[in-house]
């Protein structure tokens, strides 16, 4: 999937240079758009969600503070991952 979005990316990054400043057909440049609005919406949905994790959202290892200062983490209560 990755592979798709740096070759659409690379192509559309190339093209601008590909281009005449002087387009004499309108709906040509109309309808390159919409192809990409279409292969930009398409690939997003393509793209796999971030995995689920245990890990607590509100401390690291358990613990939360500066590194002088260390306390046990109220919401895991110490164990580093999500309370069930």
């Amino acid at each position: 999937m990755k592979t798709a979005a740096l070759v659409t990316g690379v192509f559309l990054l190339g093209l601008p240079g590909c281009v005449d400043e002087q387009v004499d057909r309108p709906d040509i440049v109309a309808d390159l758009a919409c192809e990409t609005a279409v292969m930009a919406v398409g690939l997003q949905g393509q793209i796999a969600p971030t995995p689920a994790s245990d890990k607590c959202d509100n401390c690291v290892d358990g613990y939360i503070g500066d590194g002088t200062i260390r306390i046990v983490c109220p919401v895991c209560k110490g164990t580093g991952k999500k309370p069930k």
